[in-house]
């Protein structure tokens, strides 16, 4: 027995305007927008079209429109396998939101010091807008796009003028975490361990620690903090230095440094929160099997790569939005600092 539904024919173009009585340039020109048409026609077509079930043809419709219809994520290759909760989880919300406008999502590897295979993506014009995941703290990425009349975003801070910034506010997340802990009674006394400051995200997380101590009665003390920890070297001797100081709590600038402290100090047979309380500015999936459970920072990384591509699309298709869009926080208070 045949299947006549699976045999069925998909409506094409030319079956919408032979439906109406009118001409395929009728009927394309009510799809784009483009070129004068009236509005009681428009209307008749997609009407049609909604009716019929009717599929663009992208691969037409690119070459019609010269876009590829594909949306490029530069995305790090340094990044280690702590960091993929949350580069998987913002590439998840930037491929379903580019599949509800009919795009694309394409990986762009980069490196520190090579660029090369988005300078390739670029020359041979395989994307038509590019979304920028860890913009670097010198902004060659922006840089090169914006020389290149490409199309972008960043997902966090850049240095670049040009840059369309989404962001999640890590500044007034941090200040948050780190006033709480200040005006706790007795008010902590506070490491800081950060990592990689040429990651424009850890400078929007000292920003914030440090912004938090102008509202307190408590001093910095600089031997307290460490930047720039981005070696198991450099972490054992910061942790070993700060356990000298004797800070009553630690925090930590992301849930790989965070991991990494509370498996040392479980080593040094240190009981938290008791003997020692620490915080994470990053929550991920990594800290919930943690007992006791961390205080920390969430920040909703699926909805900023959603928010992204959508701020992307609309700059493609010349919709007016704004150049900077902040995304809130949430302060979880958890055992590790009660």
């Amino acid at each position: 027995m045949t299947n006549n539904k699976s045999n069925q024919r998909k409506p094409q173009l030319e079956d919408i305007a032979e439906a109406l009585g009118i001409s395929k340039s009728t009927v394309s020109r009510a799809i784009s927008g483009k070129g004068r048409i009236r509005a009681e026609t428009r209307e008749k077509v997609f009407a049609c079209i909604k009716e019929m079930n009717y599929r663009p043809n992208m691969i037409a419709k690119s070459l019609s429109e010269r876009r590829t219809y594909n949306i490029g994520v530069v995305v790090p290759m340094d990044q280690n396998e702590m960091e993929a909760p949350f580069f998987q989880t913002c590439l998840n919300g930037i491929a379903k939101e580019c599949a509800v406008h009919d795009y694309d999502a394409v990986l762009i590897g980069t490196e520190k010091d090579n660029l090369s295979q988005l300078q390739r993506v670029i020359q041979n014009r395989k994307v038509d807008g590019v979304i920028v995941t860890r913009p670097a703290s010198d902004g060659s990425i922006e840089e090169l796009l914006d020389s290149s009349d490409m199309p972008f975003v960043v997902v966090g801070r850049s240095v670049h003028s040009n840059s369309i910034i989404i962001d999640s506010d890590h500044v007034n997340g941090c200040k948050a975490l780190t006033s709480y802990l200040l005006l706790a009674n007795p008010p902590e006394k506070l490491g800081l361990i950060l990592g990689n400051m040429e990651h424009t995200v850890n400078k929007s997380r000292y920003a914030g620690f440090m912004s938090a101590f102008s509202g307190a009665e408590q001093h910095i003390d600089e031997r307290l903090l460490f930047t720039g920890v981005d070696s198991d070297l450099k972490f054992s001797k910061a942790v070993a230095l700060l356990l000298k100081e004797k800070p009553s709590c630690i925090i930590c600038g992301d849930d790989v440094i965070c991991m990494k402290l509370l498996a040392l100090l479980n080593e040094k047979g240190i009981a938290i929160p008791s003997q020692m309380r620490v915080a994470s500015f990053y929550d991920s999936v990594y800290l919930d099997s943690c007992s006791p459970p961390v205080t920390s920072l969430y920040f909703d990384a699926a909805k900023l790569g959603s928010a992204s591509a959508d701020r992307l699309i609309d700059l493609l298709t010349d919709t007016e939005a704004e150049d900077t869009v902040s995304l809130g926080f949430e302060l979880l208070i958890r055992g590790s600092t009660l």
